[in-house]
């Protein structure tokens, strides 16, 4: 008989973890279903005459030892990153401008732990660097054709596309000497240091 009674008492307990499971299970289903644009008023809120809406997806933003659930929109001039509220209602943690940002695949730099490199890729803009992981190899591979694409896009429109960039120097006998470089918004990092090394004289 106690048995029987410690039976039916835990038998709400467990519908009622049943219950947190399935609608946790739905609502991860849902961040991953393709949303409709014209039913988000996130995207919406975004839209504008010179502005078109391309792509959308769930991803995981790794930094250090962080990962965060999140939702990537793609628009012609801006990828807007947001936290999934439901199927339709996200709430917008940051935007970036395409011609301010680039794409890398230096993981083990940005973020701490394994990541798959079939499946993630660094994406950075001024205030940030973090490692986008997608939920398979053919998504990560959409998501860095279309980025890679608008950002050259939108670079090359851009003013101004080059700066004088002041480069000074110190030998051991403390004689400084300086050179000025052309650097362009599509120059990555490597690319600047190479210029440098190559005007200086230094193998």
């Amino acid at each position: 008989m106690k048995s029987l009674a410690q039976r039916r008492q835990s038998a709400p307990s467990l519908i009622f973890v049943k219950a947190l499971n399935r609608s946790r299970s739905v609502s991860r289903e849902g961040c991953f279903s393709p949303i409709s644009p014209e039913a988000c008023p996130l995207v919406q809120s975004f839209m504008c005459h010179n502005r078109t809406f391309i792509l959308d997806g769930h991803v995981q933003l790794k930094t250090g030892l962080q990962t965060q659930e999140r939702h990537l929109f793609l628009f012609t001039d801006l990828l807007v990153v947001a936290k999934s509220k439901s199927h339709s209602h996200f709430k917008l943690k940051c935007q970036a401008r395409l011609c301010e940002m680039w794409t890398a695949f230096c993981t083990e730099e940005v973020c701490e732990g394994s990541t798959d490199p079939e499946r993630s890729f660094v994406l950075g803009w001024p205030t940030t660097n973090c490692v986008a992981n997608f939920r398979s190899a053919e998504q990560k591979e959409t998501w860095l054709s279309f980025l890679q694409s608008r950002i050259r896009e939108e670079k090359e429109k851009d003013y101004p596309k080059s700066i004088p960039l002041k480069i000074i120097a110190k030998d051991v006998g403390t004689c400084a000497y300086s050179k000025t470089l052309s650097v362009t918004n599509v120059d990555t990092a490597n690319d600047v240091i190479l210029m440098a090394l190559q005007q200086l004289g230094i193998n």
